[in-house]
């Protein structure tokens, strides 16, 4: 009898502990955890009980991603979007697009996210669009609840963009490998418009036809990071140089990446930049002439942090035979200086680099007061205060302490 009873209250604990205890959750709760989740694998747990049967059509998150099964992913997305339950609004859609069907897919997609107030938008594509009509950008640019844009093409050719981007709630917008149309003959000029931008990150541009000069206009922006230009232009030109203009008076921090075409380009800017507090000119492919980095500092002046790349000051050791005013960073807290070294670093090559920053220290912060210096690399660390009046004193730290000091 008392051996009926142990296993009878055994059985009991088991079907307990078997009992779906996620299921008992509120569907706000399931809904948020399923916002994590590929869109397809949201579907299939429609198939778990009645309780799920439903809840999948409710998800504001939606990630899409084909896995390789192309023509399969291209029947899906629609089906979905068609059985989603069209009350509920749209926050977050991450898309991949492949295929030939892609023009019509895109145009699918951005309806679909205007019509649903989507807020975020991140749209992937591999498709060849030269030569094809690109009617999604009117469908994508009329979401007026968009606050949020990532957009590019993964791989060459290069997506060609409209002359003007009019989405006037956009506050972050991140685009890679895209061309843009000129407003006249010379001259391209994409963000006007987007009139609370605050965001603007380019990872690989190009132009069409014959541009040659890029206007980044907007009086909202407050953080703009730049990189990789492509010399990709049906009317090929010798020297593939373009001016980049900056009209962005709340500018508050930019980020120049690395291009071999880029780092000879022209910098200037409309305003004083009075409120820039990061500048980072991170150039690793190849050394430049210090003209050019010049000429780039003098415009980013009012700088109060700058993180360069030792490359960027290879040939500072010919100051004294150049005829370059040297810019006046009169608000400079901090310099740091960024080395990609092989996996040794001899201490000659360190006397050697930290020669050529005491020169270019001299003449980057002659009329400033105290400033900091970091030089970065795989093995070392090297940390000093500096005054133009007084010589440098330093002493070799190791990365893994400094970085411990420093937090």
């Amino acid at each position: 009898m008392a051996k009926e009873k142990i296993q009878k209250i055994s059985r009991k604990r088991g079907r307990e502990e078997e009992k779906d205890r996620l299921s008992d959750l509120p569907d706000a709760v399931l809904q948020h955890i399923m916002n994590f989740m590929n869109t397809r694998d949201v579907v299939r747990t429609c198939v778990l009980s009645k309780r799920w049967k439903n809840l999948w059509k409710h998800v504001t998150t939606l990630s899409f991603s084909s896995l390789g099964k192309v023509l399969f992913y291209n029947k899906f997305v629609p089906k979905f979007l068609a059985k989603r339950d069209a009350s509920t609004s749209l926050i977050d859609l991450n898309i991949e697009v492949y295929g030939i069907n892609a023009p019509k897919l895109l145009t699918r997609i951005a309806r679909y996210a205007a019509q649903h107030n989507a807020q975020h938008l991140k749209i992937t594509t591999q498709y060849n669009f030269r030569g094809t009509p690109t009617s999604f950008f009117p469908l994508m640019f009329s979401c007026h609840s968009l606050t949020s844009l990532v957009f590019g093409c993964v791989r060459a050719p290069l997506i060609e963009l409209p002359k003007s981007l009019l989405i006037p709630t956009l506050k972050t917008l991140h685009l890679f490998n895209v061309r843009f149309d000129a407003i006249d003959h010379h001259c391209v000029e994409p963000f006007s418009a987007c009139s609370v931008l605050n965001t603007l990150t380019l990872k690989g541009y190009s132009f069409c036809n014959d541009a040659d000069t890029f206007c980044i206009t907007n009086s909202s922006l407050s953080i703009l990071k730049i990189s990789n230009s492509f010399q990709y232009n049906f009317y090929p030109r010798n020297n593939y140089k373009h001016k980049l203009i900056l009209s962005t008076s709340n500018l508050a921090s930019i980020t120049i990446g690395d291009n071999i075409i880029f780092s000879d380009d022209q910098l200037s800017s409309t305003c004083d930049l009075p409120f820039l507090e990061e500048v980072n000119i991170k150039i690793f492919s190849s050394p430049m002439k210090y003209s050019v980095v010049a000429g780039w500092l003098q415009v980013l002046s009012h700088a109060k942090r700058l993180t360069l790349t030792f490359e960027i000051l290879y040939d500072v050791q010919n100051l004294d035979t150049m005829e370059i005013q040297s810019p006046c960073f009169v608000r400079l807290e901090s310099l740091k200086i960024v080395i990609l070294t092989p996996q040794r670093v001899f201490d000659e090559e360190v006397n050697i680099m930290w020669q050529y920053l005491h020169d270019a220290f001299s003449h980057l912060v002659s009329a400033c007061g105290y400033a900091e210096l970091f030089i970065r690399s795989s093995s070392i660390m090297e940390s000093a205060k500096f005054h133009p009046s007084v010589n440098i004193d330093w002493k070799k730290k190791s990365c893994k302490n400094k970085n411990h000091e420093q937090e």
